[in-house]
């Protein structure tokens, strides 16, 4: 199965010069593959040699400065050139490209694996600057994983497994076929590992800086600490932090977030915070969770409490995508005294309540419906919504009610929006 992403479509259409950078395992090089028509792919080894492939051939190049200067023949004939890896090339290099780019009628695409190869090609005194675009390669888009996993799935199967699809690398080691819990669970032993070394690949090259406090505060977020507060108090009483000072926390949440590992969602009449955090891909928060329930029990973890878990990484990822399709913004409630939350609230640009929606990864009754309502309406939320995404949803309860049909259908909707605001 392959996620078929906004991204192809407007990597496709330009003709300009990029570089196109994210953290590692977003799938840019699948994308560049995929849909670029290059002549040239050169991918930048550890060693600083270079990989070479050209017309169904590959080879390997061990001089950089004869690499380079393949590079700019093939621009030199109009072709399309990708040099993957590019945080690896010694900068000395750079200055060649950049006298070059007047002579050659080719496109250049640069791809870095992390997000300081962004600053440094973007900085003031660099020679590239202002000779590229940048392009950004983050997660799937919710619309787009959901949309592609329902050409192959039904569709609550395509719901369930469409958040955690968004790192579509997941599609090569686990099946995904039925409730997304069980198979996680079974494969749990060889899963659990991969969390740890996917947040070493994270902060390989550049984010050398990462230490035992930025993966301690990603566990954390994996358990349900949630705001700064609760953060830096667990932090402090690690002996990570010097003082239990939720501005310290806010800080390395800051930078993960511009790293593109945390999301921070407004939170709307909660007392006490305006933000909650959580961590952006559902699936190294679900396998950060799968590491520490096997090393709790030594064994795999049981389907019922990873059910429990993704199904709160779902309602997240059901509030994006209505969220972009009403033009809204998503936001959360954790209501007062023990009283539970609202899944999914969304706000007008003014930070106004318009709607809001429960969330049941199963089944709901016409009595669990209107309960939600209630709550819903009871706070002052004009537009009262549910999702069930097991049988049909209960009818004339709310005012929206979404199946797990729906859902695809919404997905389909703004995953084609999404192109074409790309061109």
């Amino acid at each position: 199965m392959v996620i078929d992403r906004w991204e192809c479509a407007a990597l496709k259409r330009g003709s300009e010069w990029l570089l196109v950078y994210g953290r590692r395992k977003t799938g840019k090089t699948f994308l560049l593959r995929r849909c670029l028509r290059w002549g040239l792919y050169v991918t930048i080894t550890r060693a600083r040699s270079c990989i070479v492939e050209r017309g169904g051939s590959i080879g390997f190049l061990d001089d950089l400065r004869a690499c380079i200067s393949s590079v700019i023949d093939s621009l030199a004939r109009g072709e399309t050139v990708v040099v993957d890896e590019f945080q690896r090339l010694p900068e000395d290099y750079w200055d060649l490209i950049a006298l070059k780019r007047s002579e050659v009628s080719g496109r250049l695409v640069l791809c870095g694996s992390s997000l300081g190869i962004a600053r440094r090609v973007f900085d003031r005194r660099s020679p590239l600057l202002g000779l590229l675009q940048p392009f950004l390669v983050g997660l799937a888009s919710v619309a787009d994983s959901i949309a592609s996993l329902s050409k192959h799935l039904p569709p609550r199967e395509a719901v369930l497994w469409g958040a955690l699809a968004r790192d579509p690398w997941i599609l090569g080691l686990a099946e995904p076929r039925g409730e997304p819990w069980i198979e996680l669970a079974r494969r749990a032993p060889s899963l659990a590992p991969v969390a740890t070394s996917l947040i070493g690949e994270v902060f390989t090259e550049e984010e050398k800086q990462l230490t035992r406090l930025y993966e301690a505060t990603l566990r954390l977020l994996a358990e349900g600490y949630w705001s700064s507060k609760s953060l830096a108090q667990k932090l402090f009483e690690a002996r990570l932090i010097s003082a239990p000072h939720p501005g310290i926390v806010t800080g390395i949440l800051s930078q993960l977030e511009s790293m593109g590992l945390v999301a921070k969602i407004p939170l709307w009449r909660t007392r006490g915070a305006r933000y909650f955090y959580r961590h952006s891909s559902p699936l190294l928060s679900t396998l950060l969770r799968i590491d520490e329930l096997v090393e709790e029990h030594g064994a795999s973890p049981d389907p019922q409490q990873l059910a429990v878990y993704i199904a709160i990484e779902l309602q997240f990822a059901i509030g994006e995508l209505l969220a972009q399709k009403h033009n809204l913004v998503q936001a959360y409630t954790i209501l007062p005294h023990g009283e539970g939350d609202i899944d999914i609230v969304l706000l007008d640009r003014r930070r106004r309540p318009v709607a809001a929606y429960e969330v049941k990864a199963g089944d709901m009754s016409s009595a669990e419906a209107r309960r939600a309502v209630e709550r819903i309406r009871s706070i002052g939320i004009p537009r009262a919504g549910i999702v069930c995404l097991g049988s049909e949803p209960p009818q004339g309860v709310a005012d929206e009610a979404y199946s797990a049909r729906d859902i695809v259908e919404v997905a389909k909707e703004v995953s084609a929006r999404l192109r074409e605001c790309s061109g």
